[in-house]
């Protein structure tokens, strides 16, 4: 148990108010201490080149291809953690108030500590603040994509192209904002 708690992540919650007047929360993880002891190669995950993302560009203005962007909600929470990595988070003060209301099952799990109610959760998803998530939902992102039928750019890892209809889709993506231009939809009423 011991081992467990050294390596818990201590859980963040955030609230922010967004322009629209929402409020939004979401919760994430300090990861931090991950680096001491997560190897590189385990956590860093490719993004989108510069030169390939201007590239791109110019090539949707010179094709007149119509461009959309959107981003994946909660993209890390898709990717599964691997079964042979337990990744414990410690939930402390008011959100274990919440999170019992919530689910009644974690009331028999608070214990106090240092005078403040905690609880420890093992994850199955990746979460925000976990140095492997982002690779992990690179992972899945482009697998999924490879499934779908495109193909991943060898030059570029964030790149990804696929015939449609005939027409070339060529979809780019920075983590989880993606960026989509279908070849031969631009705004001119003769394309």
């Amino acid at each position: 148990m011991y081992k467990q708690k050294r390596y818990t992540l201590r859980a963040i919650n955030l609230i922010n108010e967004k322009r629209c007047g929402k409020i939004k929360g979401r919760t994430c993880v300090d990861g931090s201490k991950q680096r001491s002891y997560i190897p590189k190669e385990e956590t860093s995950s490719p993004a989108i080149g510069l030169e390939a993302f201007f590239e791109l560009l110019l090539i949707d203005v010179f094709e007149d291809r119509s461009m959309q962007t959107f981003d994946v909600p909660g993209a890390y929470l898709h990717a599964d953690l691997p079964k042979d990595k337990n990744v414990y988070m410690r939930v402390e003060v008011e959100f274990v108030e919440i999170m019992c209301e919530v689910n009644l099952d974690y009331a028999a799990t608070v214990t106090f500590e240092n005078g403040k109610k905690v609880f420890y959760v093992k994850n199955k998803k990746a979460i925000y603040g976990m140095v492997a998530s982002v690779l992990l939902w690179y992972e899945l992102f482009s697998t999924t994509l490879q499934n779908i039928g495109f193909t991943i750019n060898t030059y570029d890892n964030c790149l990804a192209n696929k015939m449609v209809n005939g027409k070339k889709c060529t979809m780019a993506w920075y983590v989880d904002d993606i960026k989509i231009t279908p070849r031969g939809q631009g705004m001119h009423p003769d394309s």
